[in-house]
């Protein structure tokens, strides 16, 4: 971020604190659905997909929103560091609201974590993976920590049915964990957020690891693939006196996932993620490299 910007951020905030953006209509957990899970057979280049759940109907876990304005700023470090980034603290551009204070999505069972080394548990941890653009069908990568080789364009796809209907696909490759071991910590990412911005208003979709079958996604575990569908209508509308008359046109949707990165967390055995079924939440993984 240019130190302009910043200088501008900076005043915006101390205007506007920490008060929420206005809220709109409230989301709903069905908005978003995954309806198949599949994982790779290994961590190699030539493991093969296999689809392990179909026919699913799974909710996402939590949601926030509507929220008026755009779901920007996004993450410059991009390490999941406090205040990096809208879901991670950060202020919304616009307006120079923060929308979540602590961080999105942030319990006991998904707390923050000292990733800066800076000696306060004060992350959230999360990263955003890039943006779809639906107008021309393409997904966008973002840097991890300054790295452009660890998220692809092949790592997101959406079609769009209608306005604010259609289906969606997160598709991480085999290899990612390593690709990210020198950014990332051991841990997977626990949890991913899915951002849909229609109009002038997006919600926040997120999907835990708990879902899929485990607690503490390990960097041993072959990377997942998910596929699903949403149906915003009844969440992001357009149009009318009020501006809730019509379903919205999707704008963008963006792509984000959290790194835990606790290391006194216990991994489940093997066996046990066998019996499941479904395994780790997959995605990147493998040792951090703190530095600013």
């Amino acid at each position: 971020m240019k130190l302009t910007q910043l200088l501008l951020s900076a005043s915006l905030i101390a205007a506007a604190g920490t008060a929420q953006a206005t809220s709109l209509l409230p989301c709903n957990l069905n908005d978003v659905k995954v309806t198949s899970v599949a994982q790779y057979s290994d961590t190699t280049a030539g493991a093969t997909l296999t689809t392990i759940a179909s026919n699913l109907s799974l909710n996402a876990a939590a949601c926030a929103g509507a929220y008026s304005g755009n779901d920007g700023y996004y993450p410059q470090d991009n390490l999941g560091w406090q205040n990096d980034g809208l879901l991670n603290g950060g202020f919304q551009v616009s307006t120079g609201r923060i929308i979540f204070p602590s961080g999105a999505f942030i319990t006991d069972a998904h707390p923050l974590s000292d990733l800066d080394n800076d000696g306060a548990a004060d992350d959230p941890g999360w990263i955003m993976l890039g943006k779809f653009d639906p107008s021309k069908g393409t997904f966008t990568p973002s840097a991890v920590g300054g790295d452009t080789s660890i998220v692809l364009s092949s790592f997101f796809t959406a079609t769009v049915d209608s306005a604010g209907k259609g289906s969606w696909a997160l598709t991480p490759d085999a290899t990612v964990a390593q690709r990210a071991s020198t950014v990332l910590g051991k841990n997977y990412f626990d949890q991913f957020a899915l951002v849909f911005k229609s109009a002038n208003a997006f919600a926040v979709y997120d999907f835990t690891a708990e879902q899929f079958g485990v607690t503490h996604p390990t960097a041993a575990t072959p990377v997942m693939n998910w596929a699903g569908t949403y149906d915003v209508t009844g969440t992001l509308r357009a149009g009318g006196k009020d501006g809730l008359k019509n379903p919205a046109g999707l704008s963008h949707i963006t792509v984000w996932a959290r790194d835990p990165a606790s290391p006194e967390t216990s991994v489940p055995e093997p066996g046990t993620l066998a019996l499941l079924g479904i395994a780790a939440i997959g995605a990147l993984g493998a040792s951090r490299r703190r530095t600013r």
